[in-house]
């Protein structure tokens, strides 16, 4: 196994843990501190997340689970659609007094850390084209 391969793997499992921690917030979290989008955008993330860890799980152990590459633009788009319709709900809510530059500061950084997340789906997009 090569050691880049050995890098995504471990990628994975950091991702994994966000995602798990991620769930768990969601159930945890104190109401004053909670995100202001209904439910079903926090679904939909769920399903966004999963899917983006899916695509990451697929590329760090070469899996080819979906071998259609429609499937994963569509999930890429679908993460970022439905992150930022969440963004932009707690950008309008501003809820708790945070300023205006408080919450660009926060937008950009959700942002970069989004795209991060979609490297290793992206780079299984990349090793689809090799497959078919």
């Amino acid at each position: 196994m090569s050691n880049n391969k050995r890098h995504w793997q471990i990628v994975f499992f950091v991702l994994a843990c966000f995602v798990t921690y991620a769930i768990y917030d969601a159930f945890t979290v104190a109401d004053i501190v909670a995100p202001r989008h209904p439910l079903f955008v926090s679904i939909l993330i769920l399903i966004a997340d999963l899917l983006i860890l899916l695509g990451a799980y697929s590329y760090a152990f070469n899996k080819f689970i979906i071998r259609s590459k429609v499937f994963w633009v569509f999930a890429i788009t679908f993460f970022f659609i439905v992150n930022c319709t969440a963004l932009i709900y707690e950008l309008v809510s501003n809820h708790v007094g945070y300023e205006v530059y408080d919450m660009i500061t926060m937008a950009a950084f959700y942002l970069c850390f989004s795209f991060i997340l979609v490297i290793p789906t992206i780079k299984h997009i990349k090793d689809l084209n090799k497959v078919t």
